[in-house]
């Protein structure tokens, strides 16, 4: 059964689109690549769930803070797919598949610099992008 989140609708809206496709095809992970996954790639991570309470419960629509990381071998080649991704999502939504996504907000970006598990394979540059994402839940 597939994801009934945001952040599903949202990797998908990516492998979708056609310039981010033609950078990293499908390749768009939930939280962790495959070691065997070629560069450049994406991840993406939920980093928290905002809700609105009352005292006679929650109110109003859920808020999903999610992390969108980008990775590549060169700075101009990752800061060029993370602009693709902003592209896409900031002040996207849509209701589809029982999701039905209100607003996405870009919050944030970092740079950064990392090595990737397993030692051999040679360092690269990364982005990290963070979204709100408005969405009502069913």
């Amino acid at each position: 059964m597939p994801l009934q989140a945001p952040e599903q609708a949202v990797a998908n809206a990516l492998k979708q689109d056609a310039a981010v496709a033609l950078v990293v095809g499908d390749r768009i992970y939930p939280v962790l690549a495959p070691s065997t996954a070629a560069i450049p790639f994406v991840t993406w991570r939920r980093q928290a769930v905002q809700r609105q309470q009352t005292l006679s419960g929650p109110m109003g629509m859920p808020t999903v803070v999610l992390a969108i990381d980008c990775y590549a071998l060169t700075y101009e080649a990752v800061r060029d797919l993370a602009d693709k991704i902003r592209r896409v999502l900031d002040g996207w939504g849509e209701q589809k598949l029982g999701i039905d996504i209100r607003h996405v907000s870009l919050d944030g970006e970092a740079d950064g610099f990392v090595q990737l598990a397993g030692g051999d394979a040679p360092p690269v540059y990364s982005v990290t992008l963070t979204f709100s994402i408005l969405w009502q839940e069913s």
